[in-house]
């Protein structure tokens, strides 16, 4: 064994039966540069300030944690990572990509500490890291560092290359001597050499790396023909036997790392959002003690501080107002561009900037928890989703590259008959200027570009694929309360049945609806007085019901609450009306009325041009929500709906062949989303963290759903635009380079101005 830990991760995989391992190994491991570290080294990680910060804890109790693994290279260290750490009895899942060595970890803490799952990773060499907006910045500036010193290195190459290859070229027509031509040659190949070897690097390693996974890269053919070029003009060059090609390889090696180095820079730019987001908070708060305030770090901050945030200060957590009163601008989070305000028992988010006033907030949320840590998961999983379109992009680029080998082998064979000097230089352009680079980019810096524009406008896509599949739709589906009509109800009027004051019986709801997150519960927030409630549970679409005081209560729709009684109470008027009950008698009624949310007149409007069939589902009764159909013009409409038969009702029209999407709350239509072919939700605050929709809009207003339809199929024009291009660009240039009137460097131009092409243009989805 070459050092104690490649003898440590033999004997642990002979003892834990996986052995399979070098089935899938197929590339030799690099010598490790430190000596192996155990959990002792991560102990730290342990804490309880680790996992607020780091980590999002699920309904479950476990904790998702984002890491960066070093030394992560192929697919059988991915193979021995889950299988070997996730054994483990607290780790419940651990994703890797091998592309970027990131996992994602879901860790039940109390079976496996963290700081065990990181020893036994680093054991194995892949030394974990915790991820972090800075750690991310930091990557991103070194790989363009990276990138622009191997640029500038080939600069400055081909400055000096070209300048000896011009001597030699003037000197073919004024009859040079054969030692002065001796000595471009052998000073151009100084020069060349070390070139070639630094900046080139890029693309030997990432065809070595396709190579040994057992796959064709499209670097592959970029790397064999700086070599081949390299190779051939070093043999030329030591045995004194003719034309060289040196300047030919600096030449491509700058242009092609001049195009890497351009989409880089785009592509990095698409993600700005995604940084911003992260890098929002403040590393500073103030915190209110009985002593007075003091400055705390933000890793110091606990569940339950009271902390003060005056104008122009950015909210650290995730809190409701306690005092004062402020002008809050969520622009970073919703797309809001209007300050909002925050009163005493508001909630205001992380990433919030106070723009006027002064307030003091209960923290309830913190790191990974806040709704600002769920926008930014949403952005991480669009980012590394792969969608269908991309996949068989993908397929195709790895196809044509085995393409591009055989049709540079035939082209060298048949120009080694017709004209053997151009044999090389045929079979160089042809590898250069077909690799398919722009068809392999151009889906998914589409969708990376569209994904930054939504976002930006409030509307973030949890699914990609929903983009390509929104066009498609013919029938939409909407809920009606908290996505037709604003989330944010009002109590009108309160009628009383027996036994109780009106304060007595808004209090009692108050209390009931605390564990409610229908959206008409919060039209009782303010009579919430925090008195304890047992065995409080919340029924979907039906009402909640607990135990006060010893007393059974049930607050709901009236068939929900008719149940406790004798015979199902009859609304007493019309509108809104919720029934409040012990399991004796009826209580009291309370009215709720919604408004419209804003914009939602015109998008059922903009729905009706379009030719869209829309249908309105919703659990109240039938007069509130004919009502409100008879008043929008949407001609279908179904009352009384469980989330079970709105499903029923998706699932119905899919059967018939449509293609439907739905549109709801997030949180109570959670199955029916699921059932539809592409589903969108309206939430705010902590809702965002929690929605599984396929798109979900922030804010309060409709007009962002509208932004979303209309960008949709400029989405798929884009994608048509740049896989036509770039299939256009390879089946015309490969002919021209075949027949010998495309020489290499001008293939390099071509072939990084059609990536180049495709990323510029897929950044018109950011601008839309």
């Amino acid at each position: 064994m070459c050092c104690h830990g490649c003898q440590t991760v033999a004997q642990l995989i002979d003892r834990a039966g996986l052995d399979r391992y070098y089935d899938f190994r197929d590339a030799l491991p690099e010598r490790p540069e430190r000596e192996p570290v155990g959990a002792e080294t991560f102990l730290a990680w342990d804490r309880d300030a680790v996992y607020d910060h780091h980590a999002m804890r699920d309904c479950n109790g476990h904790y998702q944690l984002p890491l960066v693994l070093e030394n992560v290279h192929c697919a059988a260290c991915a193979w021995l990572i889950r299988r070997f750490v996730g054994s483990l009895p607290g780790v419940i899942d651990l994703q890797v990509d091998i592309a970027d060595g990131r996992a994602q970890l879901l860790l039940d803490k109390d079976r496996t500490p963290l700081s065990e799952v990181a020893g036994r990773l680093a054991s194995l060499g892949y030394r974990p890291h915790l991820d972090s907006p800075d750690a991310s910045l930091d990557r991103d500036r070194e790989q363009r560092r990276e990138m622009l010193k191997a640029l500038v290195v080939a600069g400055l190459g081909m400055m000096q290359v070209m300048s000896y290859a011009l001597a030699g070229y003037i000197g073919a027509f004024q009859d040079i001597d054969p030692t002065s031509e001796r000595f471009f040659q052998l000073i151009s190949m100084v020069v060349a050499v070390p070139v070639a070897l630094y900046s080139g690097r890029i693309f030997y390693r990432a065809a070595w790396r396709t190579l040994a996974s057992g796959r064709m890269g499209m670097d592959v053919p970029v790397a064999l023909a700086m070599l081949l070029a390299l190779g051939s003009s070093i043999v030329i060059t030591w045995l004194d036997a003719g034309e060289t090609y040196f300047d030919s390889v600096v030449m491509f090696i700058f242009f092609l790392l001049l195009g890497r180095y351009a989409v880089l820079v785009a592509r990095q730019k698409a993600g700005r959002l995604h940084s911003a987001l992260a890098r929002a908070l403040p590393t500073q708060v103030r915190r209110l003690t009985p002593d007075g305030a003091e400055l705390v770090s933000l890793v110091e901050l606990a569940s339950g501080d009271r902390v003060q945030i005056t104008s122009g200060e950015t909210v650290a957590a995730d809190g409701r107002v306690l005092r004062g009163e402020a002008q809050v601008d969520e622009a970073l989070l919703s797309g809001e561009s209007i300050p909002r305000r925050r009163v005493p028992g508001d909630t205001v988010l992380a990433g919030s900037l106070v723009r006027d006033g002064q307030i003091e907030i209960t923290v309830e949320q913190l790191g990974q928890g806040t709704a600002l840590a769920g926008i930014v998961r949403l952005l991480d999983q669009a980012r590394q989703f792969r969608p269908r379109l991309a996949q068989l992009a993908d397929r195709i680029a790895g196809a044509f590259v085995a393409f591009v080998l055989t049709a540079a082998a035939i082209s060298a064979i048949a120009w080694t008959f017709v004209d053997p000097a151009h044999a090389l230089p045929v079979a160089l352009a042809v590898l250069v200027v077909s690799c398919p680079c722009a068809l392999a980019l151009g889906t998914p810096v589409a969708l990376a570009s569209a994904t930054r524009g939504m976002a930006r406008l409030g509307v973030l896509i949890h699914r990609p694929d929903a983009l390509e599949a929104l066009p498609k739709i013919s029938h939409l589906v909407f809920d009606k309360t908290g996505t037709l009509t604003r989330s944010d109800p009002e109590l009108v009027e309160t009628r009383l049945e027996a036994g109780l004051d009106a304060d007595q019986a808004r209090r009692l709801a108050g209390r009931l609806e605390r564990v409610s997150r229908h959206p008409l519960a919060s039209a009782f927030a303010p009579f919430d007085d925090g008195a304890p409630v047992e065995q409080a549970q919340a029924v979907a679409s039906q009402g909640v019901q607990g135990r006060i005081d010893g007393v059974e209560y049930r607050l709901g729709r009236p068939a929900f609450v008719g149940e406790a009684l004798e015979a199902r109470p009859v609304e007493p008027g019309p509108g809104q009306w919720l029934a409040l009950a012990d399991g004796q008698q009826l209580l009291a009624w309370f009215r709720v009325e919604l408004r419209l949310r804003d914009g939602a007149e015109d998008l059922i409007e903009q729905l009706h041009r379009d030719g869209k069939t829309l249908v309105l589902a919703s659990g109240d009764r039938a007069a509130n929500v004919q009502a409100l159909a008879e008043r929008l013009g949407i001609e279908h409409w179904h009352a009384e709906q469980s989330p079970a038969d709105k499903l029923a009702l998706v699932r119905s029209l899919q059967a018939e062949g449509h293609r439907v999407a739905m549109i709801g709350d997030g949180i109570n239509d959670a199955p029916v989303l699921a059932g539809a072919d592409v589903s969108m939700a309206l939430a705010e605050g902590a809702d965002i963290a929690r929605t599984q929709a396929d798109l979900v809009i922030t804010g309060q207003g409709l007009q962002r759903l509208a932004a979303a339809l209309a960008l949709a199929p400029k989405v798929r024009r884009i994608i048509a635009e740049n896989l036509a291009w770039a299939l256009l660009y390879n089946l015309t240039a490969l002919p021209f380079a075949a027949f010998g009137l495309i020489p290499p460097w001008a293939a390099a131009i071509g072939m990084s101005a059609s990536s180049l092409l495709v990323v510029l243009n897929a950044r018109r989805l950011g601008r839309s």
